[in-house]
């Protein structure tokens, strides 16, 4: 496929991470109580950080525990493996985690998009779209290079990446495990273990922030796989999910009210404070630089019919198996929203 087509078909988005668990597992024993899975210091846990701070999911009669999602282990297997009942993932991960066998649905939205950027290192030669250069021009300058991709090589994430790179004209890359963790992403890019690498908020922002990596792309912007086909939804145990339908909606209305009080410009200082508290930022503009993400690309709201094409896509592209084929109509849960 070309690359215009690429950046021509429509869906919606596609990024990064998730879990989901056992339905007898963690704290689902308690009445509203859930334990929910996600990566530290990552933008995606705001909405969650700020429910739980200004009361939003007590409102809706809903405990959470929240705990740290492990490195060594895809979205799926790390949810199952800790027992949560709710963990946000990119939907190729969901994807694999399903044609594997684990019993999951999608219940809630999270982001609409996969919010990936390429960095390279501040003084890298290459070029980037931020400095004027074209997007064709990027990818041709990737060609060749060692590229550093978050998750481990033949992961959904990291295929997903590959064939939107490749597609671009990047071809002949060599792959590099090199985690989500920012230390490792600039020590790689610094000690030419890579020469360029995935990055997402609030990694990006930081890394730029604070000058020691420059985005040379954003792919939403310029990639259908990022920024057409949907990125990340909530994910929780099928068995969980029919058992506890109240609590499970309780949790995606709340990240909903969450996420309007994010977004409402009055509410700007204290949710910046919220965000550098749980992220570890102590730069202002590097905190809003990571809350303009929540400009768009956020959303409890899960549309069946844009899984299903995300899903139809990923098959196409051979990021997923045709069998056993993926039914949206069953594995997205719309007790959420």
């Amino acid at each position: 496929m070309s690359w215009k087509k690429l950046t021509a078909l429509v869906g919606t988005a596609a990024v990064a991470v998730g879990i989901a668990a056992c339905g007898s597992g963690g704290s689902s024993g308690d009445a509203g109580a859930m334990q929910v899975m996600m990566f530290p210091s990552v933008a995606y846990r705001l909405p969650v950080i700020v429910a739980q701070e200004k009361g939003f999911f007590a409102d809706e009669g809903v405990s959470i525990n929240v705990i740290a999602q492990p490195n060594n282990l895809q979205g799926i297997q790390a949810l199952e493996a800790t027992k949560s009942q709710a963990g946000m993932m990119g939907t190729s991960t969901f994807a694999q985690g399903i044609q594997a066998g684990s019993q999951v649905q999608a219940f809630c939205g999270g982001i609409d998009v996969t919010q990936s950027s390429i960095v390279a290192s501040a003084d890298s030669p290459l070029p980037s779209v931020s400095e004027g250069a074209s997007p064709d021009q990027v990818f041709d300058a990737i060609k060749g290079r060692k590229v550093g991709a978050q998750t481990p090589v033949g992961s959904g994430f990291q295929v997903m990446l590959e064939d939107a790179l490749t597609e671009g004209g990047a071809t002949d890359l060599t792959w590099v495990n090199v985690g989500g963790s920012n230390s490792v992403t600039q020590a790689s890019l610094q000690n030419g273990s890579v020469d360029v690498a995935q990055s997402s908020p609030s990694g990006t922002q930081q890394l730029v922030g604070t000058g020691v990596a420059k985005e040379l792309i954003y792919l939403p912007d310029h990639s259908e796989l990022y920024g057409q086909m949907y990125g990340s939804p909530w994910v929780g145990p099928t068995a969980w999910l029919q058992d506890n339908a109240e609590t499970a909606k309780g949790f995606c209305d709340a990240t909903a009210t969450a996420l309007d009080y994010i977004k409402d410009p009055a509410n700007r200082d204290e949710v910046r404070q919220i965000s550098m508290k749980d992220s570890g930022i102590t730069d202002e503009k590097v905190a809003d630089a990571v809350l303009a993400t929540y400009d768009r690309g956020y959303s409890a709201d899960l549309s069946t019919d844009v899984i299903q094409r995300t899903f139809d896509k990923y098959v196409e592209l051979g990021i997923v198996k045709p069998e056993p084929r993926l039914d949206a109509s069953t594995l997205v849960n719309t007790v959420g929203r």
